[in-house]
């Protein structure tokens, strides 16, 4: 059997991350690692746990703006 795919979620409202976080923990091949509330502490943790998959909301809060931040992970992938 494949590894399971590693996902951050990372999305400035609670209930709409939990929403997503819970949706996929029934997928046996999908794992969320981590869940981010602000730019800065999602490329934390992408540094850190290095995901296979970022879902994340362009327009999260924190100061690093989305397509920004889309560069900077890739750029750290």
């Amino acid at each position: 059997m494949n590894d399971p795919i590693r996902v951050l979620i990372a999305d400035d409202h609670p209930l709409f991350r939990d929403g997503v976080a819970h949706s996929l923990s029934g997928k046996a091949n999908i794992t969320v690692i981590a869940q981010a509330e602000s730019s800065e502490e999602a490329l934390r943790l992408a540094r850190e746990l290095l995901p296979d998959v970022v879902l994340l909301d362009v327009f999260l809060q924190g100061g690093v703006e989305g397509y920004s931040l889309v560069r900077q992970l890739r750029a750290h992938a």
